[in-house]
């Protein structure tokens, strides 16, 4: 290759590669504008919503109340976000909360004292907030506002704020599964009525005051709310549940991002408990989610079609001790691991110098096998490749055991009159050995073994002719 023809091809390789940097960028570029695009949509069905709890409020009442101030936080936060501000946070609590409700906390506390409402009515709840924050709740559209503002990772308050974007509460995809799950009514001036979610259930999640609330949150889960639970809402409902877990572990999430991300830093993000237990709760979901819903629905509804939360309480514990698992307190698992991890980083802090000398990768590689592990395994009602493929080795080896079977009908018989065989051409040749060694013995007596020349070569030959007709016909 001359001199020209290597410029020439440098050239052509240099070319490819600024097509390919192109080509990545304008990858980047496109998932950026569909996530703005998301978030836009998003942010436009929270406004339309917040339109309408608004409107029963202009006729009821012309002071103030809690749900108009909310509305009025929403909307400023709302603009927030289209014009993508950032919010520089300053901790305004007494109390020590759970992290994420600490930021939470005071990014409420930083909207009211920018709100148009009357200040002496939002003074008011504001000092209330700051003395107990475990008073604070929420509208349905102020909750999804907050939960895109952490998404769109507009607020700072220190190191470990960016993690809340993949926060389990905050996630696009669950954000409504806890606030319709939660919600209490809640009555103000006017016997205007509205949804609310607050710190105090929240919290209670988390720390687990009483052994009942999980239990409390999953039937409210799966009966929507209602007081009896149907079997038809049990199985839809559960289905959909998992549906959402499954997305949830096979898509990018908090603690699979951090255990990661453990790898390639610090020892300071390790954590060898909380990922173990992130592991164990992925496999049991795995594992029995299946076997899980035919047993439940078995001790659930064997006497009745219905049943209330004292019932669904008490069979639970029933079913949870038989499986060996707790399959469906696996939300109110991970939304309690999450929120200790984020504790932990915060009370440890995010440093980025030693190179990392711990276990994490074992747990990358675990959690890499389970992702591609489906729920279903094999069952009709999922149409995945693994699924598929399972379901293929099932059928060729219940193909190969039904023509071994058909086959061991067919020689089953033959075996039989075989085995006859055997046992009469055994018994014969005892009954020959034991013939000819008497005729040995007799020859060997001094006054015939003279004659014995004579008859045992006949003898012999008579006995194994007999001992051929015989097997002939047999």
């Amino acid at each position: 290759m001359n001199h020209i023809q290597q410029v020439f091809l440098q050239s052509i390789m240099k070319q490819q590669q600024q097509e390919k940097q192109q080509q990545v960028k304008q990858e980047e570029n496109g998932q950026k504008q569909n996530i703005q695009y998301l978030q836009k949509q998003q942010l436009l069905s929270i406004i339309q919503q917040c339109q309408q709890q608004q409107q029963p409020i202009q006729q009821t009442s012309k002071s103030s109340t809690l749900i108009e101030v909310q509305n009025q936080v929403t909307s400023f936060f709302q603009k927030i976000i289209l014009q993508k501000q950032t919010i520089n946070l300053n901790n305004l609590l007494d109390q020590q909360l759970p992290y994420f409700l600490q930021i939470m906390g005071n990014l409420i506390i930083y909207g009211l004292e920018n709100s148009p409402g009357e200040k002496e009515f939002v003074q008011e709840i504001i000092s209330q907030y700051k003395s107990n924050p475990l008073k604070i709740t929420m509208s349905c559209s102020l909750f999804q506002t907050i939960g895109l503002l952490f998404r769109s990772q507009l607020v700072y308050y220190d190191q470990s704020t960016k993690y809340l974007a993949n926060f389990l509460l905050f996630r696009d995809d669950f954000c409504d599964i806890f606030f319709n799950t939660l919600y209490c009514y809640s009555i103000t001036h006017g016997q205007t009525f509205s949804q609310q979610i607050g710190f105090t259930q929240l919290n209670q999640m988390i720390k687990k005051t009483q052994d009942d609330v999980w239990t409390a949150f999953i039937f409210k889960m799966l009966s929507q709310q209602q007081q009896k639970m149907t079997k038809d809402m049990f199985l839809l409902q559960f289905n959909q549940y998992t549906v959402s877990m499954n997305n949830f572990f096979t898509k990018s999430n908090l603690i699979m991002d951090l255990v990661a991300q453990s790898v390639k830093q610090t020892a300071k993000l390790h954590n060898d408990q909380i990922f173990q237990e992130y592991l164990l709760i992925m496999g049991s979901f795995k594992a029995t989610t299946q076997d899980f819903l035919k047993k439940a629905t078995q001790v659930f509804f064997e006497e009745s079609n219905d049943l209330d939360l004292l019932q669904f309480s008490s069979n639970i514990i029933k079913i949870h001790k038989q499986m060996n698992c707790q399959i469906l307190f696996i939300l109110p698992m991970l939304f309690q691991l999450e929120s200790q991890y984020l504790d932990h980083l915060v009370s440890n802090g995010v440093q980025d110098q030693q190179p990392v000398k711990n276990s994490s990768n074992y747990y990358l590689k675990m959690i890499e096998k389970l992702k591609d592990k489906c729920v279903y395994n094999g069952e009709e009602e999922c149409n995945c490749k693994k699924c598929q493929c399972i379901r293929r080795n099932r059928n060729s080896a219940k193909e190969s055991q039904k023509k071994k079977r058909e086959a061991l009908e067919k020689i089953g018989p033959l075996q039989d009159e075989y085995d006859k065989i055997q046992k009469k051409v055994k018994s014969l040749e005892k009954e020959n050995q034991v013939i000819t060694k008497l005729l040995l013995d007799v020859f060997r007596h001094p006054s015939l073994e003279k004659l014995a020349s004579q008859f045992i070569e006949p003898l012999t030959k008579i006995l194994a002719d007999q001992e051929s007709f015989n097997i002939d016909e047999c």
